[in-house]
């Protein structure tokens, strides 16, 4: 390449001009008309150089010039990418001596087929061309001079740069994504950076991997611990809460006493019974005595109502004693705050956990439940020993879904396979994962989103 003479100074008023224009081919079309006009030029084009070929992208003529730019195309390109290959100013005639060392055919050619004089003038380019500027003056036209090439090749150089800038930005997201791939990937394959070529390659066998050696696939979901047998002590009468001797998480024995209830109405309630019986009693045997067989008949029937009672109370007051059905652990009930509040007939008290046999109950999200099946084997980590898993397996799948915090869940019940830590108690919360097959870690990963998009498509497209 021949060395170039200095730029004139810039054009602060084309610059802005330039600056304000909305488009690259708006600016192009100021450039064009601006620089041909003060050069003279009847014609001018500015090409961009794409996929190995200048494409014409503006191109301006003055009112006086014939049509006939437009019937050359081929021939046009053709000069463009000749000035673009070699990166020099070419022109026909020539206007310097070492043009001719350049190769002209095509500008030679097309500025015969115009029967006019031609110049082009590649846009500065980086590593790679971007495009050049054609001038045409009409036959008669004074000779082009080299002050007036220099003058060209300064005004291009200086407005190239904000063209290309405004060019890029009008280009579509995808262009830059395209873009910056490239040049991410030119410089991963850069000789000056070897261990980006070995971290690329260390990523591709990890990638593979991951993609191609199966591995357990487990589905995950929320965990808990619960009794395998559970009993709810209930109130056995209306009454008031006399005493407690357990809290909640205390252990306890079978039959223990856990809480009392106040047995002063009971106590009352048989008194006025035992009355009853008695009376009776001494009406059945006044009527028996005056062989009075209906009177007797009818306070033996009282007798009888008042026996019936009696035991009623007597049951009642045995049970006002709640005690341990089985050794096992308090789960719920705190009856501390609660003495001598009334209670129902009925109301529950006291939940006693089985410490013998434990149950696992996971929640499963209802996009993996098809996949649990009975036997499938998995593992718990609880939250109070995140360092320690328990082994599981799966015996029961409920069939009924459950709105829990915002999402549709199914309880799969578990059982313990291995030895069960003595810190394990029912109540406790963790993580369980269940193993439902063997598939490549990538799939795992990427399944749950292409199930969602898939349901989304159908539903969309339905």
């Amino acid at each position: 390449m021949s060395s170039r003479p200095p730029l004139a100074p810039a054009n602060p008023a084309l610059l802005a001009e330039l600056a304000a224009c909305g488009s690259a081919r708006e600016g192009a079309l100021l450039l064009l008309s601006t620089l041909a006009t003060q050069v003279g030029a009847s014609r001018a084009c500015l090409a961009w150089w794409h996929h190995g070929h200048a494409v014409a992208d503006a191109q301006w003529a003055s009112p006086e010039a014939p049509d006939t730019a437009a019937l050359l195309p081929t021939q046009l390109g053709a000069a463009l990418d000749e000035a673009i290959d070699q990166g020099v100013t070419l022109s026909w005639p020539p206007i310097l001596a070492d043009h001719e060392q350049w190769v002209t055919l095509a500008h030679r050619t097309l500025a015969q087929r115009l029967d006019s004089a031609v110049l082009s003038v590649p846009l500065p380019a980086g590593p790679t061309p971007t495009g050049a500027v054609g001038l045409e003056w009409a036959r008669g036209h004074a000779p082009i001079t080299p002050a007036m090439q220099q003058f060209i090749e300064a005004t291009v150089a200086q407005c190239a740069p904000l063209l290309a800038l405004q060019r890029q930005a009008q280009r579509p997201w995808h262009w830059h994504l395209r873009q910056a791939a490239r040049r991410r990937w030119h410089d991963l394959r850069s000789h000056e950076h070897p261990w980006r070529q070995r971290g690329l390659t260390l990523a591709a066998l990890m990638l593979a991997v991951l993609a191609l050696v199966p591995l357990p696939d487990r589905i995950g979901g929320r965990g808990r611990i619960e009794g395998a047998e559970q009993r709810v002590l209930v109130a056995p009468s209306d009454g008031f809460i006399k005493a407690t001797h357990v809290h909640p998480g205390d252990r306890v024995k079978a039959g223990q006493v856990l809480a009392d209830l106040a047995e002063q109405d009971l106590k009352l309630e048989r008194d006025k019974w035992t009355s009853q019986m008695a009376q009776h009693e001494n009406s059945y045997a006044g009527a028996m005595t005056r062989a009075d067989r209906a009177e007797a008949a009818m306070s033996l029937a009282k007798v009888q109502e008042a026996q019936a009672q009696l035991a009623l109370v007597d049951e009642q007051l045995q049970r006002s004693q709640l005690n341990a059905p089985f050794d096992g652990v308090v789960i719920q009930g705190d009856l501390s705050q609660s003495i001598g509040a009334p209670v129902r007939q009925g109301d529950a008290l006291l939940t006693v956990a089985s410490t013998r046999h434990y149950r696992v109950i996971i929640e499963v999200d209802e996009t993996d439940v098809g996949k649990v099946r009975v036997g499938q084997t998995g593992a718990l980590a609880l939250s109070a020993l995140p360092w320690d898993t328990l082994e599981l397996r799966v015996v029961r799948i409920t069939p009924l879904a459950q709105a829990r915090e915002g999402r549709n869940v199914f309880e799969v019940q578990a059982e313990f396979t291995g030895p069960v830590p003595p810190e394990v108690r029912p109540g406790l919360m963790g993580q369980a994962k269940v193993v439902v097959g063997q598939r490549p870690w990538l799939w795992t990963l990427v399944r749950p989103l292409l199930e969602r998009a898939r349901l989304s498509l159908w539903s969309w497209w339905g």
